[in-house]
């Protein structure tokens, strides 16, 4: 757990998989998107991404967002419950396991810091450099635009919703910075329009259970044993904030 203080007026979200680093022993990812209240701290769960170091380092606060096999690491679906848990028993292991495996690319760093593979990866790998390049030259955000599916190997992967569309480009760049550390190569196959319509109605975004009830907030899941979703919704039942992800894709078997 880390503490996270909002300095603004304003609330904000920190979208799952986000990496920090500053004041910290080690480089640390959100385990689950969080939000916190204008002028308010909150204790974040995290999972740590620089299994070779406990001390102070130098790092950026902001280090992007991580790879969508860290993200999905270490969750499993309760079949009874119908939604998808952390185990907590294996979280941190299999994080680990998705970092080595994404240092195997081009060599095992002093630390093994997820921050310094996807820094260094994304000016040296080709297929990385390349996507995230197309990314910047060729997204084109509209206006008012407040959420977004990213389908790779024509197939849906992901699908992330806000109710505030401010700062959508920067989070839509990072995820798909992320998600390019989990391809490959460079054969783009579009996506079938019936594919993506079974995945948004497997989201199940209108039948959500409630796994945590709070004054302001409430935190809901719900999706199915393919289809992971999580959301925050406000104390009028508006939503806040929302991410489904597609766990029959190769990209996030087995982790």
């Amino acid at each position: 757990m880390i503490e996270v203080h909002n300095p603004t007026e304003e609330d904000f979200v920190i979208p799952s998989g986000w990496i920090v680093g500053a004041n910290l022993l080690q480089v640390r990812t959100f385990n689950h998107s969080e939000l916190v209240k204008a002028g308010e701290s909150i204790l974040a769960d995290v999972s740590c991404v620089e299994k070779g170091r406990w001390g102070e380092g130098q790092n950026e606060t902001d280090g992007g967002r991580a790879p969508l096999s860290v993200i999905g690491a270490g969750w499993d679906y309760d079949a009874e419950r119908k939604f998808w848990v952390i185990d907590r028993n294996s979280r941190q292991s299999r994080v680990w396991n998705q970092v080595s495996r994404q240092e195997s690319r081009s060599g095992v760093r002093s630390t093994s810091s997820l921050q310094q593979i996807m820094t260094e990866d994304s000016e040296q790998a080709a297929v990385q450099s390349r996507i995230q390049q197309i990314s910047r030259n060729s997204l084109k955000i509209y206006d008012e635009q407040n959420g977004f599916l990213v389908a790779v190997d024509g197939e849906p992967l992901l699908m992330e919703v806000f109710s505030d569309s401010r700062n959508i480009e920067k989070t839509i760049q990072e995820t798909i910075r992320g998600i390019s550390f989990d391809i490959a190569h460079l054969d783009f196959e579009p996506a079938l329009d019936g594919d993506v319509r079974r995945f948004v109605e497997e989201t199940n975004l209108g039948g959500l259970n409630p796994i945590q009830i709070d004054d302001w907030a409430s935190q809901f899941a719900g999706g199915n044993h393919g289809v992971d979703t999580k959301a925050t919704k406000d104390r009028h039942g508006l939503l806040i904030h929302s991410i489904s992800l597609n766990r029959r894709h190769r990209i996030l078997m087995e982790v």
